[in-house]
């Protein structure tokens, strides 16, 4: 408020002004005092936009905003001043012109793989609000939070129950394939987050519509759609909101993308002097149809059949931690020669004395599991028995390094097709025939692909030379493979006969659940027959709990109660004793009625495949080795496992009694990694690649123009980034990803 001397001294210079001569109105001293050219006035004014009198200016400004808007025809006068001061702002602010890093284009014949990596998105991000265009983006992102302020305090009932329900959702777990992701932000800061991106986005299109040079946003998108399946015509249209570069423009991206992935194929797989062995490669083969509509002579539809992987670059820090003599060539073949007269033993296989309690661990560990997840809660966890078995061996959840190989016109369904799948490799790599076959060469594939490769093998068998008898070459079972095929037969085992309502296998357990017990077994989908196993498994336990807490006739609550961690392990350890445990089973199978025997033997072997599971998705090699020993006799019993039974003991005796430590290490701890980096999300890497298959098959070959090889070969299959960007579409600043 001024005071009344000040109040005065304006009605007196009010008054001067009207006075004669030469009248003159307030708005016209000010527009003289504004806009004389008189030096004295222009020395009075001299302070008006210098940072001692800016603020009291500002001021003013405020002031006769506030008088203008007070009329309608004010509002509609201001409103059009300012957009037009707003319009020449904008034009002001525009992203540097020319080539990166000195402009803002991106060219699609030059760009990197690093250019479409998360840390250079927001360094490009930052440049574009920070510096290029900070006006529209703050006016955006101004208005948009705003709007969040001004719903906080009119909001009902109804937008607050929708904004908790949303929380609860969003933190939850989702997950794709092998990956998962876990909300980074919530609440604020979540909406906080979301609108700056929303008006950072503008500002891309803005200035992509303004420029067509400055496509760095535009680029990444394309590729990005690229990689999610995103139809051509959908892709049109966000090329034409400028969303995205056109698709000619992802295409020739991808062709740039690819030479540089067939170039760093060729440097992991250089000799290095401080790393003795080669990165491994995992193989699989990839069958195609390439169906034609109109039919004529020579253009009929075939089935593509060929061979993709993919090198997996070793840990250096696992690297650091072994003896770099036991993971040599002459190392591994000097193991080989003392296997001839290695004996094999019983207790080879058989568990020892700690394994034998590591399995008590895991078998009390499932029984909690349930108890916890279904019954109830001990009073304080520390004290009772955990949910999950102890650690054994744990592999390092380190994000590994993966490089795909190019598609490979040939398949290794034969010997003479995995020698055709070796020449391909070779040529890949960029070695020479010595370099490739005068190392050490770790693989993975499918019991196929190991059983051609030995067959091939035996067939040059002898040969001085490495290129022929491919002596440098270990070849390891995928344990994915290995879990579906064995768990398998077992399921099939045990699965009884369906139609006989008087027989108490597997089946009956599935339609007791709502499962039909038809859609059990798929070939085409083995985790979901997995993930029954441990239903059956689970609901099984869950019976045994009730008969030992002796509630097995009282309705189940949907509530879980709470106990002392003291019962909570006294029904652990009678349930595990009473239906687990091998006495328990000597004893059943003394009964003259077989039903008790045969459903504790279901448990024992349903027990293994889910400890297989549980202990791959760990990272644990040492819980899943121990499995594979149990499954090393199994085997040599259940049908359907002729091939298993001789290959998959004779790679659990490389790996825990033939083989250097060193390099039993390296091989055992290259047998699964966590694709993300975060802990507890292990796969093993066939797979990974199965993913991968998958992606090239049904995503990336669906154009709708028919299967095109070339095109699958030259611009997907070497560009591992395509797979990353798809799960980096959820990847905003209100979600991380699962690391």
């Amino acid at each position: 408020m001024e005071s009344p001397a000040e109040t005065q001294k304006v009605l007196t210079c009010c008054k001067l002004l009207n006075s004669t001569p030469a009248k003159i109105t307030p708005k016209r001293f000010l527009q003289i005092f504004l806009d004389s050219g008189s030096s004295e006035i222009a020395y009075l004014r001299r302070l008006w936009a210098q940072p001692r009198g800016i603020s009291s200016t500002m001021d003013l400004v405020h002031l006769l905003r506030r008088e203008i808007l007070s009329t309608p025809e004010g509002s509609k006068e201001w409103t059009a001043f300012i957009q037009e001061e707003a319009i020449q702002i904008l034009v002001s602010q525009e992203a540097p012109r020319g080539n990166y890093p000195n402009g803002s284009f991106h060219s699609s014949l030059t760009v990197k793989g690093s250019f479409f990596d998360s840390r250079e998105q927001l360094i490009q991000q930052s440049l574009m609000t920070e510096e290029h265009m900070p006006f529209l983006y703050g006016l955006i992102n101004g208005m948009l939070r705003a709007r969040v302020v001004a719903q906080a305090h009119v909001g009902g009932e109804d937008e607050a129950e929708d904004e908790s329900l949303d929380d609860d959702q969003l933190s939850t777990p989702q997950g794709f394939g092998e990956v998962r992701y876990y909300q980074g932000l919530s609440g604020v800061e979540r909406v906080h987050a979301r609108f700056a991106r929303i008006a950072s986005t503008v500002c891309s299109m803005v200035a992509f519509a303004h420029n067509r040079r400055h496509n760095a946003l535009q680029l990444n998108n394309a590729v990005r759609f690229t990689a999610c399946g995103v139809s051509e015509r959908v892709h049109d249209y966000l090329h034409y909101l400028g969303l995205c570069s056109s698709r000619r423009t992802a295409m020739s991206a991808l062709k740039t993308l690819s030479i540089e992935g067939q170039e760093a194929i060729k440097e992991v797989m250089s000799i290095q002097a401080n790393i003795p062995i080669a990165p491994t490669i995992c193989i699989d083969n990839i069958d195609m149809e390439q169906g034609v509509h109109n039919l004529s002579v020579g253009n009929r539809s075939k089935t593509f059949r060929g061979t993709w992987g993919y090198v997996h670059v070793p840990n250096i820090s696992l690297i650091r931690s072994l003896n770099p003599e036991e993971l040599t060539l002459a190392a591994y073949r000097e193991s080989l020669i003392k296997a001839k007269s290695f004996s094999i033993e019983p207790k080879h296989f058989l568990p020892s004395h700690e394994a034998a309690l590591s399995e008590m661990r895991v078998w009390k560990s499932q029984i909690a599991k349930v108890l916890m997840d279904h019954i109830a809660v001990p009073s304080v966890k520390c004290t009772s028995i955990p949910t999950e078995p102890p650690a054994i061996e744990v592999i390092s959840n380190e994000k590994p390094t993966i490089h795909m190989l190019k598609l490979m016109d040939v398949s290794d369904n034969s010997a003479e097709s995995i020698g055709q799948v070796f020449s391909t490799l070779l040529l890949q790599s960029g070695l020479t025939a010595e370099e490739f076959y005068g190392r050490l060469q770790p693989m993975d594939g499918d019991l196929g692909t190991v059983q051609n490769f030995n067959s091939l093998r035996s067939q040059r068998t002898p040969s001085p030379y490495g290129k022929e008898s491919l002596n440098n070459i270990v070849f390891q079972l995928g344990a994915s493979h290995t879990l579906w095929n064995v768990a398998s037969t077992i399921f099939s085992h045990h699965f009884g006969d369906s139609s006989d309502q008087s027989n108490v296998g597997a089946w009956q357990f599935l339609e007791a659940l709502g499962f039909p017990s038809e859609k059990a077994i798929q070939k085409k989908d083995f985790t979901l027959m997995i993930n029954q196993m441990e239903r059956i498994l689970e609901a099984t336990l869950y019976y045994c709990l009730r008969v030992v807490m002796k509630t097995q006739y009282q309705e189940a609550g949907e509530k879980r109660i709470t106990i002392s961690s003291e019962q909570w392990n006294t029904i652990v350890d009678t349930c595990y004793k009473r239906f687990c445990s091998p006495e328990a089973r000597s004893a059943a199978d003394l009964v003259s009625n077989p039903k008790l025997s045969n459903t504790m033997i279901m448990l024992h072997d349903f027990s293994s495949v889910v400890e297989a599971k549980r202990a791959m998705q760990a990272g644990d090699i040492g819980r899943l080795m121990m499995v594979w020993k149990k499954w090393c006799i199994m085997t040599q019993g259940l049908k359907g496992l002729t091939n298993y039974s001789s290959y998959l003991p004779r790679m659990v005796l490389l790996l825990t009694e033939i083989l250097p430590p060193g390099l039993s290490k390296f091989l055992k701890h290259n047998l699964l990694f966590s694709p993300t980096g975060r802990k507890g999300h292990f796969v093993a890497k066939d797979n990974y690649l199965e993913c991968q298959n998958y992606w090239l098959k049904y995503v990336y070959n669906n154009t709708g123009n028919g299967t095109k090889i070339d095109r699958l070969q030259d611009l997907f299959s070497v560009n591992i980034i395509l797979h990353k960007m798809t799960y980096a579409v959820r990847l905003i600043h209100s979600v991380t990803e699962d690391v």
